[in-house]
């Protein structure tokens, strides 16, 4: 750590940079690890400070500890976002399939269920993601100590918040919200069809107005709801999520969720 006006054991003008660190004997620095009689604490190695003594220390090796480490998060971003990339256009090709599989030949109130469900869909996985990152991990670690079901995956869940939230309200999120545009197009068209009149009508685009405008605010509203408990109740939220997944793993023998040890 600097001192403030040290006397220097230097020479000449090494004297000025003896201001700042481990004080020099002559034209050499003090090893780390002892401690001196000229000086009033230990020297340590540098691995063994905190970054922000080391800035204090020397700018340059705090700029190259920070240059190493946003490097290394910076590519640790761009593998996440690449598997988030693929992963959506995995789950929006299957969630397009299945609503279509779903919506094709069927009448058109059991489409409005369809539509309803994807759009329940969108509103859980938005409350998901949100309550990840306002859990508190304490009472976790305590339900998790007296062997609690589904504890352990809820601490890897609050450990990886920010993977969690990105997935549950980003990539489930957006799909649901897309898909239940398309399906609702399909179901407008059935509707107009099935009372009578032809797409590209008065009475279509009415319809299509409405209908559009109820989900919206369906979709809106939920998740309005879904935040308030989300935020008022995420432990009790992400514990029932950590017992839903630990059952998924236990009967299908899935992994769906990293170790303990290496969310830490």
């Amino acid at each position: 750590m600097r001192t403030k006006w040290q006397s220097s054991l230097a020479f000449g003008d090494g004297a000025k940079v003896d201001l700042k660190g481990n004080r020099r004997c002559g034209n050499t620095r003090y090893p780390p690890g002892k401690t001196y009689w000229t000086l009033s604490r230990n020297i340590y190695p540098l691995n063994d400070h905190p970054v922000s003594l080391v800035y204090l220390q020397n700018d340059t090796w705090m700029y190259d500890i920070e240059g190493k480490y946003m490097k290394n998060q910076f590519k640790r971003s761009i593998r996440f976002s690449l598997s988030i990339a693929v992963i959506t256009f995995v789950l929006a090709a299957l969630f397009s399939v299945v609503s279509t599989l779903l919506l094709e030949g069927v009448l058109w109130y059991f489409g409005i269920l369809v539509v309803l469900g994807i759009v329940l869909i969108g509103v859980m996985f938005d409350m998901l993601g949100i309550a990840s990152t306002a859990a508190d991990e304490v009472p976790l670690n305590a339900m998790a100590s007296n062997k609690v079901y589904g504890a352990r995956q809820a601490i890897i869940i609050v450990k990886n918040a920010d993977k969690f939230a990105s997935f549950c309200n980003d990539v489930i999120g957006d799909i649901s919200g897309i898909v239940s545009g398309t399906a609702s197009a399909f179901v407008v068209l059935q509707l107009t069809l099935g009372i009578g009149f032809q797409q590209e009508s008065t009475m279509h685009t009415t319809v299509s107005v409405i209908f559009t405008s109820v989900v919206a605010a369906l979709t809106v509203g939920g998740k309005a709801l879904g935040k308030y408990f989300a935020i008022h109740a995420s432990t009790s939220i992400i514990l029932f999520a950590g017992k839903v997944i630990a059952f998924l793993e236990d009967k299908l023998h899935l992994k769906l969720l990293p170790d303990l040890k290496k969310s830490r």
